[in-house]
């Protein structure tokens, strides 16, 4: 076995360091030189990984301290979360995906730039949903966090999650002039989310024709982004009664319930009656 390299020995701190960072791990980790920490305490400290191992042979302790670049690998256990959200999010429940991923995103969100690591994933279908109902603040600020990981699937994503910050504070134009940075087609969920954000945007400037456009573009065009369709049915239901459209008003507000029966959207429009509807 390898010996362990630049430890640095905490007897005193080390109950400290543990309640103002980062909660500890039990875990597997593997340094880009090949050695291996099987079963170690993992705990962050600013931008350092804390790796607290048994010395072989002793039953003393000793903290490694590693920067992420050093670290090939974690064994991170997938949170049993994780596979309901993804059943949730495939049925447009953006409620139960937000109820199962709120603790874990902002607890490991320590660990979030680690090799392994399952935030990533977990912020991804939080940030879906948050943008389904509305919730704009909340999914400006994830995507915040998701761009600052510096992946490439993710710097999409966070681009069109952001576009929900100006959208909060009725910013319209910063909306459809960010918007233009992503591709409307052959894009991906980043897309999807921009395509929302600028139609609910264009539905506030009363830019009607503009505002279908987009809610349809991620109904048409992007209909695996399950989490987003049944929003956008919404906004295009909105949209057709301000143009006085009842007939497609009553057909994407019937989709909505026929095809995501599960959605915070169908229940919302389970409890209208026809009359109720107003532009």
């Amino acid at each position: 076995m390898k010996a362990y390299g630049n430890t640095s020995l905490f007897p005193v701190l080390c109950g400290l360091f543990v309640l103002v960072s980062g909660g500890l791990h039990a875990v597997d980790v593997t340094t880009t030189d090949g050695l291996v920490y099987p079963n170690a305490s993992m705990r962050r400290a600013g931008a350092m990984v804390m790796i607290k191992v048994t010395i072989p042979g002793g039953t003393s302790t000793v903290e490694v301290g590693l920067q992420p670049a050093r670290i090939a690998k974690i064994n991170f256990p997938e949170p049993p979360e994780l596979a309901k959200a993804v059943a949730a999010a495939a049925k447009g429940n953006a409620n139960v995906v937000l109820n199962l991923t709120s603790a874990y995103v902002l607890k490991e969100g320590d660990y979030k730039d680690l090799p392994g690591s399952w935030w990533p994933e977990m912020a991804r279908l939080r940030l879906l949903a948050l943008a389904s109902v509305s919730k704009d603040t909340e999914c400006a600020e994830l995507a915040r966090q998701i761009g600052a990981l510096q992946i490439p699937w993710a710097e999409s994503l966070a681009r069109g999650g952001a576009l929900f910050a100006p959208l909060s504070t009725s910013d319209t134009e910063a909306v459809v002039v960010g918007a233009k940075s992503l591709p409307r087609l052959g894009g991906d969920q980043g897309s999807a989310l921009a395509q929302l954000a600028l139609a609910r945007a264009l539905l506030i400037k009363k830019d009607h024709a503009g505002a279908i456009r987009a809610f349809l573009t991620v109904k048409v065009f992007y209909p695996s982004v399950a989490l987003l369709q049944p929003a956008a049915l919404m906004g295009a239901a909105s949209t057709y009664l301000a143009l006085k459209d009842e007939s497609r008003a009553v057909q994407s507000f019937n989709e909505i319930v026929s095809a995501w029966p599960d959605s915070p959207q169908a229940a919302e429009e389970k409890k209208k009656s026809e009359g109720q509807r107003k532009p």
